[in-house]
């Protein structure tokens, strides 16, 4: 049997990550839940006063450690590190811990990924409504809170590839609690955004515009995009994180219902995960379209969002490079077309 050289060894044990993979996000969702992390940027704690069973507190803590994701002093002490501070302590605006809900509320339908990969089909066919839907008021503040710093970074990626001192009236739909729609008006100054999206975030999206006292700048509309007309009056509309959540039937739908909505000669905007055209990643990507073939998604290259749009009657298509998180896709309106 040949001998593997370090080079060899080192994919080895990247293969075994890959492998625990499951464990790794459980056990990372254990400590958000639980304010390890929290804990830990309050200390330094001994394990004991850190309250874990003496049984799994070693494993656990040589875990974090090892990521990175806490350190021990010279007494034997656990504390933070900047990173955990940074990302996984709730306080911090660029908190991405919210994820995590995702692999801790459905980790027994992950199992099933081989089903879906095989048969092509996704495990409800309810698809990801079927896991918001499961979602109590606290999980939905929770997961809100995550992906407003994924917003946070994903709007100076969108910033720097579009220009939107040329708009003046925005509408984000399924815009969450805003995230994109204020990084967007604290940029943009003359801008004005309505946020549409179900009745349940409407708290979370007006408490962030209360306490960023944008309140005569922006609004928050309810309804769905499925089932309600979308509003009208806007020349710029944002599609954050929305395709890739659903089937091409159901986005012919949503991007039907954007047409209807904007205004002759606007700008439809696309920003999510999107493929390379050659199939060679990303890597968040990649992975996270693993997720969308589970829920019934699917993260697209920007030639396949580009044709999406072609098809709802949008014309002027332009696209971003392939970003590591996020791509950008935006078309235009055609110019007295009774549709738009």
């Amino acid at each position: 049997m040949p001998s593997l050289n370090e080079n060899f060894e080192s994919e080895r044990l990247r293969i075994y990550a890959l492998q625990d993979g499951a464990i790794r996000a459980q056990a990372l969702a254990f400590c958000l839940r639980t304010n390890m992390f929290e804990r830990l940027a309050n200390g330094p704690l001994t394990m004991e006063e850190l309250g874990l069973a003496p049984r799994v507190a070693p494993a656990l803590l040589a875990f974090l450690t090892n990521q990175g994701l806490a350190e021990r002093d010279e007494r034997g002490r656990f504390k933070s590190t900047p990173i955990t501070e940074h990302f996984l302590v709730r306080s911090s605006p660029r908190f991405i811990g919210g994820r995590s809900l995702l692999f801790w509320g459905f980790h027994d339908q992950i199992g099933h990924l081989g089903d879906a990969l095989e048969s092509g089909s996704p495990i409800s066919n309810k698809g990801q409504a079927d896991l918001f839907g499961r979602f109590h008021a606290d999980d939905h503040r929770w997961f809100a809170e995550g992906m407003l710093a994924n917003a946070v970074t994903g709007s100076e990626f969108l910033l720097n590839a579009v220009d939107f001192s040329k708009f003046r009236r925005l509408l984000d739909v399924g815009g969450n609690s805003g995230g994109y729609t204020i990084e967007l008006l604290k940029k943009h100054p003359t801008l004005e955004a309505s946020i549409f999206d179900l009745e349940a975030v409407r708290p979370l999206a007006e408490e962030r515009i209360t306490q960023l006292e944008l309140e005569k700048r922006c609004s928050f509309i309810a309804g769905s995009f499925f089932d309600d007309k979308l509003p009208t009056g806007h020349d710029v509309l944002l599609l954050a994180n929305i395709l890739h959540d659903w089937d091409t039937a159901e986005c012919q739908h949503i991007l039907g219902a954007c047409r209807k909505a904007i205004q002759p000669e606007g700008t439809i905007i696309v920003i999510e995960p999107m493929l390379a055209e050659n199939l060679t990643g990303p890597e968040h990507a990649s992975v996270s379209g693993l997720t969308m073939a589970l829920l019934g998604g699917e993260n697209r290259t920007p030639s396949r969002i580009s044709e999406l749009l072609e098809d709802a009657g949008f014309i002027q298509t332009w696209k971003s490079t392939v970003g590591e998180q996020n791509s950008i896709v935006t078309a235009s309106c055609p110019k007295g077309n009774s549709s738009c």
